[in-house]
């Protein structure tokens, strides 16, 4: 491993998001090389990680602000038609006389809209703030060196004094989640370089393979904890300076003797798929009940409400997914989702077809059966 460089210069002041960012990345940088140094006693190439997470979020705020005036837009536009009252745009309804009159709804949807309007704004600000303070706003394919420096946490944690059970489970949970997060950072790795089909298996096959080998390594925690920690505390801090240095189809393999890395991995790991499909859901069933109980409140009959939340759940949920991991990952964890239910039958495979093909009386006959004829003629 490398020896560290000299840290960066932190952004000026007029760049407050940038400079919380680097503040973040410096201690967590510096907390990784601790931890390793704890564990294994050797250095982790600081500089390196510092260049692979630096701040990456170009676009990212506008289109962040002009998504959620978009929402805000149609969700005030849609509590304005389910309030009683029609009023026009300057607040004044017609009365039984034919004289224009204040609309009594009038105050209560201005009010409505600075409160939404109010709310977004926050979020918003909120939103942008805890991504600098978190040092989120990275390359997608560098994200996976975050997780790797939380199993170094994790290792330290286990190997102080006192340390036990509840030490070595969080490291486990850890490992199955860095495997995780090299399996969701080879999709935009394959975007990044032309999201070719074959690239993407490829990265996706490998990042599986590690995977497959950090859970077997966590496993062995119960066994012989000592030296799984130890293990997996080497394994972390080569992926975080590989997946750093851009080494994605090859992670572990030029770290001294090749890995043992299983012959195969699962497709997809269920308890992540499920995990994700939950959370999904249920943020998409909270938001559904929340419009439906303010529509209610608003005078919007049962008949109405009732057909969108149908609509609104599945809707919000994948788009929940997509937003969260992608579309082809959402149109996979869906895919999923219809098995499970039985929705999607397995197609027949093509070597019955072949034998089916060959028992056709329409077609040729083996060639044993010609034989025997040419003779019996």
């Amino acid at each position: 491993m490398a020896q560290s460089v000299a840290p960066p210069v932190a952004p000026p002041w007029r760049r407050p998001l940038r400079r919380l960012h680097h503040r973040t990345v410096e201690r967590r940088a510096a907390t990784g090389a601790k931890d390793l140094r704890a564990v294994l006693g050797v250095p982790l190439d600081g500089g390196l990680l510092r260049r692979a997470l630096t701040y990456q979020a170009e676009g990212q705020v506008v289109l962040r602000i002009l998504v959620t005036g978009f929402l805000t837009v149609m969700v005030t536009g849609f509590l304005f038609v389910a309030m009683k009252g029609n009023c026009t745009p300057g607040g004044w309804l017609p009365g039984p006389g034919a004289e224009p009159s204040p609309c009594p709804t009038h105050r209560y949807k201005v009010t409505v809209a600075q409160v939404i309007g109010l709310a977004a704004a926050a979020f918003t600000v909120a939103a942008v703030l805890r991504n600098a303070v978190g040092a989120v706003a990275v390359r997608p394919a560098c994200k996976p060196v975050f997780t790797a420096l939380d199993v170094l946490r994790a290792c330290a944690q286990a190997c102080e004094p006192g340390a036990g059970h509840p030490e070595a489970a969080r490291l486990s949970k850890k490992a199955q989640a860095l495997g995780q997060a090299l399996v969701d950072a080879a999709g935009p790795v394959a975007s990044d370089y032309g999201a070719r089909p074959t690239t993407r298996k490829r990265l996706r096959q490998h990042a599986r393979l590690v995977a497959a080998l950090l859970e077997r390594t966590a496993d062995e925690l119960l066994p012989d904890r000592d030296r799984a920690t130890r293990k997996l505390a080497e394994l972390a801090a080569v992926i975080a300076e590989q997946v750093a240095d851009g080494q994605f189809t090859n992670l572990l393999r030029e770290h001294g003797q090749p890995p043992d890395l299983p012959t195969s991995a699962p497709e997809s790991p269920d308890r992540a798929d499920g995990r994700r499909l939950a959370v999904a859901a249920v943020t998409a069933l909270l938001v559904t009940i929340s419009l439906a109980v303010t529509t209610g409140m608003l005078g919007l009959p049962a008949f109405v409400t009732a057909p969108l939340a149908a609509i609104t759940v599945p809707l919000l949920t994948f788009l929940l997914l997509a937003h969260r991991f992608g579309l082809s990952e959402a149109v996979r964890l869906v895919q999923v989702l219809r098995t499970v239910r039985g929705e999607n039958p397995v197609e027949p495979t093509a070597a019955p077809e072949r034998q089916e093909a060959g028992s056709d009386t329409g077609g040729d006959p083996p060639a044993g059966e010609a034989r025997g004829a040419g003779n019996s003629a």
